[in-house]
């Protein structure tokens, strides 16, 4: 009887055990590079302030500075301006460019570098044209005024970096108006009838006749063809109806009713706002810029806003000793009524096109 040796055979090979040492292998590189020193950059950050200097409306040069200081006495007498690299904020500048008016609320415009007698006031988001910058107080220009305000007031933009400006457009015989403005201020706007001499386009400012109209003397349009115009640009407007209403405001006080009904066209928007539908309020008043429709003055009905409106209108704007009275025009905002109405420096040219588009001068 034969016998059969029994070998022992090979223990199997356990797979997973060389994949455990090619993980840990390749965990170790991943902690090698994760734990081993950054080499050192070979970028230098960028300084805290930039400044430009300007030639032929282009950048010419950039010098970054560490202070703001540096960065002014580099600019000298040169064209340029200097700006905060964190957030590309222009601080400074050495002649023209653009001041846009911060959120803080309106902002008076002075006849003096010591800021005492106001001449006007505008919104925030307006654009003046800054001609000369100081840092504390700067001068200004906007909608026919020259005056000063707070410099802290303003974002500032050199007019090389300033792409889009607003201009004045004639088409024909009409002229428009491009107004480039935050807040909801800007926009194409028609203006009326293009004076003669204007050219085909200017960022100069542009005065129409319709603002110097004398807005106590009558209009020839009758009650008919006021509600007419109503009609035939807003159909759903409640002001349809109401044209003899301003027709015998215009008899009592002495204040025209086109010009009248265009400012509560503008205002009210046709009678349809907010404001007009829960106050009766159709000309703004007291529908400040901070709380329109909270401080707005609330009225019994259309008819009641109109009456005792025009008899405000009439006494404190249009009379020579009125409380506001700087012309009895719709002006702009160093004369008549937009210097003291209205905080949007064009209130007075919006209303002046509703004009033209009613042929009520």
């Amino acid at each position: 009887m034969s016998t059969r040796t029994i070998r022992p055979g090979r223990p199997a090979k356990k797979a997973g055990s060389l994949k455990g040492l090619l993980f840990f292998f390749l965990l170790g590189i991943v902690l090698f590079y994760l734990l081993k020193d950054d080499p050192p950059s070979v970028l230098k950050p960028a300084a805290p302030y930039i400044a430009e200097k300007y030639q032929e409306g282009q950048v010419a040069t950039e010098q970054e500075f560490d202070t703001f200081s540096e960065a002014k006495t580099y600019l000298g007498d040169d064209r340029g301006a200097v700006k905060r690299t964190e957030d590309d904020r222009y601080l400074y500048l050495t002649g023209p460019g653009i001041g846009i008016v911060d959120e803080g609320g309106t902002l008076n415009i002075y006849q003096d570098e010591s800021l005492k007698k106001r001449l006007t006031y505008v919104a925030s988001g307006s654009r003046l044209t800054l001609r000369d910058f100081g840092p504390d107080v700067s001068r200004i220009e906007i909608a026919g005024v020259r005056g000063f305000v707070a410099s802290d007031r303003l974002t500032l933009y050199p007019l090389e970096r300033s792409t889009n400006r607003s201009f004045y457009e004639r088409t024909g015989d009409t002229l428009r108006h491009y107004i480039v403005a935050n807040a909801g201020l800007g926009g194409w706007i028609t203006v009326g009838r293009a004076p003669k001499d204007i050219s085909k386009r200017t960022t100069d400012y542009v005065e129409v006749t319709t603002l110097t109209k004398d807005l106590r003397k009558p209009t020839p349009l009758s009650a008919k063809e006021l509600d007419a115009f109503i009609k035939n640009n807003a159909p759903d407007s409640p002001l349809i109806g109401t044209g003899k209403t301003f027709k015998k405001v215009e008899r009592d006080f002495d204040i025209n009713a086109a010009y009248f009904l265009a400012h509560a066209i503008h205002e009210s928007n046709y009678g349809r706002s907010t404001i007009a539908r829960e106050k009766f309020n159709l000309f703004g008043v007291n529908a400040t810029d901070i709380a329109p429709g909270q401080n707005a003055t609330a009225y019994k009905s259309l008819d009641d806003s109109i009456r005792k409106t025009g008899q405000f209108i009439a006494r404190d704007y249009l009379a020579t000793d009125g409380k506001y009275h700087r012309g009895p025009f719709l002006g702009n905002k160093a004369k008549g009524m937009n210097v003291f109405y209205a905080s949007d420096p064009y209130w007075s040219e919006k209303i002046a096109g509703i004009l033209y588009k009613m042929d009520a001068f």
